[in-house]
């Protein structure tokens, strides 16, 4: 039972780790609690490794790679996917 929380404990622990909001919030500077991931195109499509979110006020497209081990955001613009 105890080897089970921990390998629940740790799956959960490494998802988060690999969040769009958390990835967001590494790549913006933003506090995890002020990023929240919006509606988009990408959303809509089911892709998973480019999104929009908002913190602080300010819309963000981002995107990352397979691995997501880079993560790349930039203030969104008019027509850029972000709803």
């Amino acid at each position: 039972m105890r080897n089970r929380s921990l390998l629940l404990a740790s799956l959960l622990l490494a998802a988060g780790c690999a969040s769009q909001s958390n990835l967001t919030a590494k790549a913006i500077g933003c506090s995890l609690g002020e990023v929240d991931v919006v509606p988009s195109v990408f959303k809509q499509r089911g892709t998973q490794t480019a999104w929009c979110a908002t913190c602080k006020g300010k819309r963000y497209q981002c995107a990352t790679n397979a691995e997501r081990s880079r993560t790349v955001c930039a203030p969104s613009k008019e027509g850029d996917g972000c709803l």
